[in-house]
């Protein structure tokens, strides 16, 4: 796929770029991507029938439903995968072969990160909680608590954004290793933290439409077995038929199925974002030795 990747570009040009890109090269997009996005929506789709609880060996048999759910879980990030490795090996030029264990890596990398900030915000979490079961102190410990947990998340969000750019270098320059994510790459997309934050914001919201209008059917279907489940909590009979399943399935597979070829545009634009950021740091670096030089 040709681009002109390395440009100084605002964050609407990186978007509009970033559609001229999905748009003329859709249908190589789409012979690319069509086997992936089917294995992928009909898992996400499996996995979203088991977590509604269909069929009902679910509610009886909790071993099986953990396991099930596990499993569905494994295979959904595998088809994510498979699927985001294949929207970068058309932008590398790489093949699968290259792409998809450095991918792999990529996603348990992060996996793991995730891991591993749940496990110091449950800590942290737990010792609040403890402070707030004590009565004399449980006012003060409650707002030390909400505090807290509103300043974890702040950090958090404000430390994740770099890695946008730091883990699409990596995707991109297949020369880079697995921990230059967190090293000189981070400290540079921290320095355009508000140009990651902008191109994200636009593309999350341009998505969440997208997403809302697409997915209308099935947003109805979810609210008729909710409106459903509501009724027999309270002793009415199911109003549902016995075919309600598959056309939950079947629902569900053909929306996440055309709601999965909105991200690679989403991809292209932080695509776009992290040449512009290059381009810019290049700018930067020339003009900062043309200075010394005239000094």
């Amino acid at each position: 796929m040709d681009s002109e990747l390395f440009k100084n570009r605002s964050v609407g040009s990186c978007l509009n770029d970033a559609f001229d890109l999905f748009r003329t090269n859709f249908r190589t997009l789409f012979r690319r991507l069509w086997l992936p996005a089917v294995v992928l929506a009909v898992l996400l789709a499996a996995t979203m029938l088991a977590g509604l609880q269909f069929p009902a060996d679910l509610q009886s048999n909790t071993m099986a439903a953990t396991t099930i759910m596990t499993l569905l879980y494994l295979l959904d990030l595998g088809g994510y995968i498979w699927f985001f490795s294949t929207i970068i090996s058309l932008l590398n030029g790489k093949s699968m072969k290259v792409n998809l264990p450095r991918m792999s890596r990529l996603v348990l990398l992060v996996i793991g990160l995730l891991v591993l900030v749940a496990i110091v915000f449950i800590v942290a979490f737990t010792g609040n909680m403890v402070s707030v079961m004590n009565p004399g102190k449980a006012q003060s410990a409650g707002v030390k608590l909400f505090v807290g947990m509103l300043a974890f998340g702040i950090v958090l969000f404000v430390a994740s954004l770099p890695l946008y750019f730091s883990a699409m270098k990596y995707a991109i320059e297949t020369e880079q290793k697995l921990w230059s994510v967190f090293k000189k790459p981070y400290v540079m997309g921290l320095h355009h933290w508000g140009y990651i934050f902008l191109t994200g914001l636009l593309t999350s919201i341009i998505d969440t439409v997208i997403s809302l209008v697409v997915c209308l059917p099935l947003y109805v279907i979810l609210f008729c077995y909710y409106a459903n489940s509501n009724g027999m909590s309270f002793g009415d009979p199911s109003g549902l038929s016995t075919g309600f399943a598959i056309l939950a399935f079947v629902t569900a597979t053909v929306c996440v199925f055309v709601g999965l070829f909105v991200k690679p545009w989403e991809v292209f634009s932080f695509y776009y974002a992290y040449g512009s950021i290059e381009e810019k740091e290049k700018g930067r670096k020339q003009h900062k030795e043309v200075t010394i030089t005239e000094e």
